[in-house]
């Protein structure tokens, strides 16, 4: 296997557990989700945001059967080096266990919001914290990727950016099993040959990710 790996920060064997906001488990199938209907042809990245049905079903439920929910993508970026953080997600997650991923995300649960969701899912898989109004919102992307080992999901991506040299990361061990920084073009060079070692993104997701970087936020690669 001749893929460079992830350049860890810290080292993954001594990542700190430091965490007080961090959860106890990788995730509950008992968590409640609102159910959205499927995303129409032609939908909207910047401007379209999914239809609720009214229902409320449980996690487990919902990704056995396919069913479409909401989640948050919260990347921390550092535009001066251009340069992503990934998390590594734990083994034990119901999705997507052990490849490399988005900084920071989850599902946004019943009656919650998605940028209180993204504050929060930042602070407890990362030790973050940051006020909702410091996220960029970029848009949300219709990502079916149940059949891929995910889940079909509106997902809202935001971006965080933050100097790499001196962020400190309190990984929360449950659902994260490191953290790395990495180039944004070899992110896009991994997605694009669809790396198995890192969660794949839709086209869309792709296309909308990197020219906001590039066009928002002066990444160069």
């Amino acid at each position: 296997d001749n893929r460079p790996s992830p350049h860890s920060f810290p080292p993954p064997e001594v990542m700190p557990s430091l965490n007080p906001n961090a959860l106890a488990e990788a995730q509950s199938s008992s968590e409640m989700f609102d159910v959205m209907c499927p995303p129409t042809a032609g939908f909207d990245v910047y401007k379209d945001r999914p239809v609720p049905t009214g229902e409320s079903k449980t996690r487990g439920v919902v990704h056995q059967l396919k069913i479409w929910h909401r989640s948050v993508h919260v990347w921390l970026v550092d535009p001066a080096r251009s340069l992503v953080a990934l998390q590594k997600r734990s083994p034990n997650k119901d999705t997507f266990p052990g490849r490399w991923d988005i900084s920071a995300a989850g599902h946004i649960e019943s009656g919650d919001e998605s940028r209180p969701t993204a504050v929060r899912e930042l602070a407890e898989e990362l030790g973050v914290i940051c006020a909702e109004g410091d996220l960029d919102f970029l848009g949300t992307v219709p990502a079916e990727q149940a059949d891929l080992g995910g889940c079909n999901c509106f997902e809202d991506v935001y971006v965080l950016r933050c100097d790499s040299e001196s962020i400190a990361f309190a990984v929360g061990e449950a659902e994260v099993s490191a953290v790395a920084w990495m180039p944004v073009g070899e992110l896009g060079e991994r997605l694009a040959a669809n790396d198995p070692t890192v969660v794949p993104r839709t086209q869309a997701y792709r296309d909308a990710f990197f020219r906001h970087l590039r066009d928002a936020h002066g990444c160069a690669w």
